[in-house]
């Protein structure tokens, strides 16, 4: 499963770094909300301070699998850009069979650099899976056409970034680009088209249920690797209530939400 994950995590990065255009229609009830500058939602988030932290648990179908701590900072740059820095790690627990002891199943950390708080400059994944003895590490800049890619088990490289590539010109190979994203769905470049919408950010406000009440609130929505979207959602206060991830993860901010030792 680790090598199946790891592979399909390779290649659609390195597909979307080739210039491909996510679908934007994940979230219908998000699409109706007034769009707003991403700016000024991380703006309203970092109002107190240039930088915050915070301690998010992680779900997966209501039950409480891990955690997550989130850094955000801002800084200018001379030539009038506003920098904002995203760190991220955590650790992902599993239940033992027939025990009832958790063993961390994954541990992984994020750093990311935003300029003006709608495009990606820089992004580093790590992620560790001890009961494998594997690793994986992804490192890209904007001023690289694609990114660096390295799979570990123990101290044996079984796939690089070259391994990346020939996988994807295999699949590019037999029907060009469009091979590509029917397998991961993802959608060709509008015509005319330079910045690829899958390294966009997009805010938008609304009304939406936060603990259990509607209340106004901010998204910003980061589409990733052609077929997924990530939705950090704030409360009118610029409080980070909730990121919604793909497959029914989901980080809560616990205090927020009222959380002890469940999601209700």
């Amino acid at each position: 499963m680790f090598w199946r994950v790891a592979a399909v995590l390779a290649v659609l990065f390195w597909a979307v770094m080739s210039g491909l255009l996510v679908r934007d229609i994940y979230f219908p009830e998000a699409s109706r909300f007034a769009i707003v500058p991403p700016k000024m939602v991380m703006n309203l988030f970092l109002r107190q301070s240039e930088t915050f932290g915070t301690t998010l648990h992680l779900y997966h179908h209501r039950e409480k699998i891990g955690h997550a701590d989130l850094q955000v900072s801002r800084r200018n740059k001379a030539e009038g850009l506003v920098m904002y820095d995203l760190i991220a790690h955590g650790v992902v627990e599993q239940a033992e069979p027939g025990d009832q002891m958790r063993s961390i199943a994954a541990t992984w950390s994020i750093g990311s650099t935003l300029a003006d708080a709608e495009r990606w400059q820089h992004l580093t994944l790590k992620a560790s899976f001890p009961h494998q003895d594997a690793s994986m590490h992804l490192n890209w800049n904007e001023d690289q056409p694609s990114p660096e890619v390295q799979v570990k088990q123990g101290d044996r490289v079984v796939m690089n970034s070259k391994d990346v590539k020939m996988l994807v010109d295999m699949v590019s190979g037999k029907g060009g680009a469009m091979a590509v994203l029917s397998m991961f769905g993802g959608s060709l470049p509008k015509s005319g088209s330079t910045q690829p919408e899958a390294m966009t950010l997009q805010a938008r406000e609304g009304l939406m249920a936060l603990a259990g009440r509607q209340r106004k609130c901010f998204i910003l929505t980061l589409p990733i690797l052609g077929m997924y979207e990530v939705k950090m959602i704030f409360t009118e206060a610029g409080e980070l209530a909730r990121i919604d991830l793909p497959d029914d993860y989901v980080l809560l901010e616990p205090t927020i939400h009222g959380l002890q030792d469940s999601a209700h």
